[in-house]
């Protein structure tokens, strides 16, 4: 009976597997016991079973671990990481910026005449400025100043004496170089002249000062870095006396935006008067008759200087008390009324203005 029961128990195992009936039970995590390993095959027989197992069980992952050990690579790519900057647009570009831009020259210089030499030449931008010295007029009084343009009708200035040194600067603030033509026509005395061009793409006249035994030089006045012009009025040359006694009366000419001209200034230039007026006091009071050759025999030369630089500055008033003040013979209130009237003909006298006006 033993031996029947022993027989059918393994049958019955089996056949309850197959059904269900028993749940299979997982078999426990092998582990390897160390051992010494004294052949070749029971060495390749471990290898195997170890590499089977590491198959079968893989150990669960160090989730947190591995998230912090990501975030760190990540950081370390990001900072040595640089970007590649994306290209703009690429600009349209005109065919004409393509192209230099032509600069005027100026046009080549051609002589005047067969007796005219070049002396002296500035280029200034589309400009030619050219001193021919007449080789046949040993005065110097034929030389002449072209200043010249291409496609522009040439300017000439006859009788020229020189190139002002400031010629090529900008000494009235219009951004464009100016040209300074000193001019005389020979003479004991007269006559002296100035013209100024400014070269700007029309060429401009800015100054014509009238001919005359006077002179002129342009200065910076007051430090703006425009010059001003000083010359002096001769309107009494010879009329009371000879030309070595007749007053000559300091003018300050100014450039004027508005009118793209100098004009006369000087009671805008107090200060330039002050020196003038000591000495020209000291000469009306000790002035005697007969010190300057009056053809009246009275002190007028003498007397004069000192009343046109009081005119001059616009201060009519001083000037007549100064008159009857210095001038002691009877015929002052028409000394006066002369005066007045060929001051107001003279193209650089200016009346001072007033605040009414």
């Amino acid at each position: 009976m033993r031996r029947r029961v022993n027989f059918f128990l393994p049958f019955m195992i089996l056949i309850s597997l197959a059904c269900g009936l028993f749940a299979p039970v997982s078999p426990p995590t092998p582990t390897v016991a160390p051992v010494i390993l004294t052949s070749v095959a029971e060495t390749e027989s471990l290898i195997l079973t170890e590499t089977a197992l590491a198959l079968l069980f893989t150990p669960t992952p160090n989730i947190p671990a591995t998230q912090t050990e990501s975030a760190a690579q990540t950081a370390t790519l990001a900072a040595s990481y640089t970007s590649t900057p994306i290209p703009s647009a690429t600009p349209e570009i005109n065919p004409n910026d393509l192209v230099e831009e032509e600069k005027p020259i100026p046009p080549p210089a051609v002589s005047p005449g067969g007796s005219y030499q070049l002396a002296d030449e500035l280029l200034i931008g589309a400009y030619g400025i050219r001193y021919w010295h007449n080789s046949e007029s040993p005065m110097g009084f034929d030389d002449i100043v072209l200043i010249e343009k291409t496609g522009v009708q040439s300017i000439r200035i006859e009788t020229a004496s020189a190139l002002e040194p400031l010629s090529g600067a900008d000494i009235n603030g219009d951004d464009y170089p100016e040209v300074i033509i000193e001019t005389y026509t020979g003479g004991a005395h007269c006559c002296f002249g100035t013209q100024v061009y400014s070269l700007g793409e029309k060429l401009t006249l800015l100054l014509k000062k009238p001919e005359s035994n006077a002179g002129g030089q342009f200065k910076d006045l007051d430090g703006d870095d425009i010059y001003e012009f000083v010359t002096y009025d001769d309107l009494f040359a010879y009329q009371y006396c000879a030309y070595a006694g007749s007053p000559f009366v300091k003018v300050i000419m100014a450039y004027d935006a508005d009118a793209q001209s100098y004009l006369p200034a000087s009671p805008n230039f107090p200060d330039e008067y002050i020196v003038d007026i000591q000495n020209n006091t000291e000469i009306a009071e000790s002035v005697k008759p007969g010190d300057y050759a009056e053809w009246d025999e009275t002190t007028k030369c003498g007397a004069l200087p000192l009343l046109l630089d009081y005119i001059y500055l616009g201060d009519l008033e001083k000037a007549h008390e100064e008159l009857l003040r210095i001038y002691p013979y009877g015929d002052a209130e028409d000394f006066w009324d002369e005066i007045l009237l060929q001051v107001q003909d003279s193209p650089l006298y200016i009346a001072k203005e007033t605040k009414d006006e």
